[in-house]
């Protein structure tokens, strides 16, 4: 029988290091990639270039899912080169905070979705034979769903993080308390 150690392993299979290393990873890309994409609709769209509610929550958001990935780029820099107990255990009280923005930003989206989905039938013209409210329907199932995964996994990943923060300082604490007796 294999016996999986949670508390020294990420995701069951993975190593706690090597799963941190990964999950830092995948949140650098992801954010780079959705402020990549978001700078190539401002770029590509004179419309939304020239429309100003968009322009301006556009420029924040971009800002905030760059500083997202350089926080992830530090992580990484943090867990490779500098692994300190002091700096991990700093960077993830940083990531707890990345974490609770994400929340916060997918909780404000699912309520966006869902509102807009109650509202959707009533802006279809009354007039009209043909009924567009599957497509409100459509955005329930695809955009919820992603959401709400979203959530979970940010969740897991700061406390995956946080786990390898006080291993290392546990594995400090013991060095130091052995060389101390020596």
């Amino acid at each position: 029988m294999v016996v999986i150690d949670r508390k020294n392993n990420c995701c069951l299979i993975f190593p706690l290091k090597a799963g941190v290393k990964i999950i830092l990873l995948l949140f650098l890309i992801y954010e780079l990639a959705k402020a990549i994409r978001l700078i190539i609709l401002l770029a590509s769209d004179k419309s939304l270039r020239n429309s100003l509610e968009f322009s301006r929550s556009a420029y924040s958001i971009i800002v905030a899912y760059g500083l997202i990935a350089i926080t992830a780029a530090f992580g990484l820099y943090v867990t490779t080169c500098a692994n300190t107990p002091k700096l991990l255990s700093i960077y993830s009280k940083i990531f707890y905070g990345i974490a609770g923005f994400n929340v916060f930003n997918s909780i404000m989206i699912i309520v966006e979705t869902i509102t807009s989905a109650i509202e959707c039938p009533k802006l279809n013209n009354p007039n009209e034979n043909s009924d567009y409210s599957y497509l409100c329907k459509d955005k329930l199932i695809f955009i919820l769903p992603g959401y709400i995964i979203s959530i979970i996994l940010s969740v897991y990943f700061a406390m995956v993080i946080s786990a390898y923060a006080c291993k290392m300082k546990d594995k400090d604490d013991i060095t130091n308390q052995f060389n101390l007796q020596v």
